[in-house]
């Protein structure tokens, strides 16, 4: 088992902070992430028991 948490920065080593409400395995972009950095941590429990996170996200840009 594992809990999420989804994080955004101004740029790809700046500080990150996380997304409210963003703790589901997968993250729909909302407009606010324009612009923005995503990255994602993963804790796990049980068989597996440690904290991952994930390399950032190119910058997000609006479709179209």
């Amino acid at each position: 088992m594992a809990t999420y948490k989804w994080k955004r920065a101004d740029t790809s080593d700046g500080s990150y902070s996380d997304i409210a409400s963003a703790t589901n395995a997968s993250y729909l972009l909302a407009a606010e992430d324009e612009g923005k950095y995503i990255k994602v941590e993963a804790t796990g429990t049980g068989k597996y028991n440690g904290t991952v996170l994930s390399v950032a996200t190119t910058a997000v840009v609006a479709a179209g």
